[in-house]
């Protein structure tokens, strides 16, 4: 994996951190330890306040007595000159070799707990300095130039855990030095009153917390995808514009300008035309129109195009297997638009994520031979992109992963999640399963969807 990858998976973690609904202390704890892993060091100490003297730290080996950072010590530290200059100024510092006898001052506090170099700089918030970070590693060892540079775009985000700490404390203060008569409000006499009204509104405080760690999920991926996706397209208009701004271009060179840009736009509106798709799907009642349709007809009109469009894209060159174990005359009673637009989106999943040379596999039955009995559509393909442990992921709106997005596969995480919304309005079911292959790099992801032969009109 590249180094800009590993880059944005820690920068991602951080966040992620930032954004869990637990309180800011055990954050700046998990900060620390991501930090340990993330550098391979086996210290992490971060100070968020100097006033409170509150600090945070992971060993990563713990093997003596010594290990415990107790304030007193903290305090003798924080006087020593090379940690006041990481508060007063905003550069970075590093010690090679705390045996130097230019450091003797230092060294006791980290002889403790067996570090030898250290590597440190102060955080900051809005141009404010409100905390340092100091790594460590248990022997001698000279910081490269990329530790310093990845510290410093870090240190950013650490800022921002230290600012939320910071009012975290003051709010609880300021709740605390209040008088009894506002914890004890007629809210909270109310509750305690009645177990019933209580219950309701502890179930309701978690139901909230949960949506708005939910909201700050959706929120965080949608800025990282559309930021993703949109700037390649983006780039490339901007050179070709600068292109036609400054040079005299042949007409074939220029026609090859003029495919790039429409290129670029047909990305662009791509993903704008998703996004309506979605605040059309989420902005009004959807309604279905009722249609009755030989099924076996429209899955191989929409499958033929998909087989042709496959066999053109001689990179990918993915074929496609049917099978409809139903009978040739049987009509589904649903509406047409919305099922064509649920097998269609299934369908370029599957070609996106599918490995190249493979097939992919459609499947049609019905639960049992009455006439009422539901219609089962299974549609399964080779993938190295998938993980049991995410299939949940699947429909919610902007998830990708990680891999997903470092290979530059195209989208924005919001089609299956249109599919999901869609299927319920079909009154059916649908959902996805890995399913492990000889080839231990592959996987087999499987949807299955549940449709009724005939949808109830109330």
């Amino acid at each position: 994996m590249s180094n800009y990858s590993k880059d944005n998976n820690i920068e991602k973690s951080l966040l992620n951190e930032i954004l869990n609904p637990s309180d800011y202390d055990t954050n700046l704890q998990n900060i620390a330890h991501i930090i340990i892993k993330f550098f391979s060091v086996d210290f992490c100490l971060i100070i968020s306040d100097f006033n409170h003297l509150r600090y945070f730290y992971r060993l990563k080996n713990v093997t003596n007595n010594n290990s415990i950072i107790s304030p007193s010590k903290l305090h003798n530290l924080i006087e020593i000159n090379w940690i006041t200059e990481l508060k007063n100024e905003a550069k970075l510092k590093s010690i090679s070799d705390l045996s130097n006898k230019k450091y003797q001052k230092i060294l006791p506090f980290f002889e403790d707990i067996k570090v030898k170099s250290l590597l440190g700089i102060g955080t900051n918030f809005k141009g404010e300095t409100n905390g340092i970070v100091i790594l460590g590693k248990s022997q001698a060892y000279q910081w490269s130039q990329k530790d310093k540079t990845r510290l410093k775009k870090l240190v950013n985000i650490v800022g921002i855990a230290c600012h939320l700490s910071q009012v975290n404390t003051i709010l609880d203060e300021k709740n605390v030095s209040k008088d009894s008569s506002f914890s004890l409000t007629n809210t909270s006499k109310l509750l305690e009153k009645n177990p019933i009204l209580k219950l309701w509104s502890e179930s309701t405080r978690k139901k909230l917390e949960k949506q708005i760690a939910w909201n700050r999920k959706v929120i965080y991926n949608m800025i990282t995808i559309m930021s993703d996706q949109t700037r390649n397209p983006l780039a490339i208009i901007k050179m070709v514009i600068t292109v036609l701004r400054t040079r005299e271009l042949s007409s074939e060179e220029f026609s090859n300008r003029i495919a790039m840009l429409e290129d670029a736009w047909s990305k662009l509106n791509e993903i704008n035309e998703k996004i309506l798709q979605l605040k059309h799907l989420k902005s009004q009642r959807l309604n279905y129109n009722l249609g009755s349709i030989n099924l076996t007809e429209l899955l191989k009109n929409i499958t033929n195009s998909f087989q042709n469009q496959w066999q053109e894209y001689s990179k990918n060159s993915l074929k496609l297997s049917t099978n409809f174990r139903i009978k040739p005359e049987q009509l589904i009673n649903t509406d047409i638009q919305h099922l064509t637009y649920i097998i269609k989106e299934i369908l370029t999943n599957a070609s996106k994520f599918s490995v190249p040379n493979s097939t992919v596999t459609l499947e049609v039955t019905s639960e049992n031979e009455t006439n009422n009995s539901p219609i089962i559509i299974i549609l399964s393909n080779i993938s190295e992109y998938g993980c049991q442990e995410n299939m949940n992921e699947f429909f919610e709106p902007f998830y990708r992963e990680q891999i997903v997005i470092d290979s530059g596969i195209p989208g924005i995480g919001v089609g299956l999640y249109i599919v999901k919304d869609l299927v319920e309005l079909l009154q059916g079911k649908i959902s996805v399963d890995c399913l492990p292959t000889e080839n231990p790099k592959h996987c087999k992801i499987v949807f299955r969807l549940v449709l009724p032969q005939s949808l109830s009109s109330s």
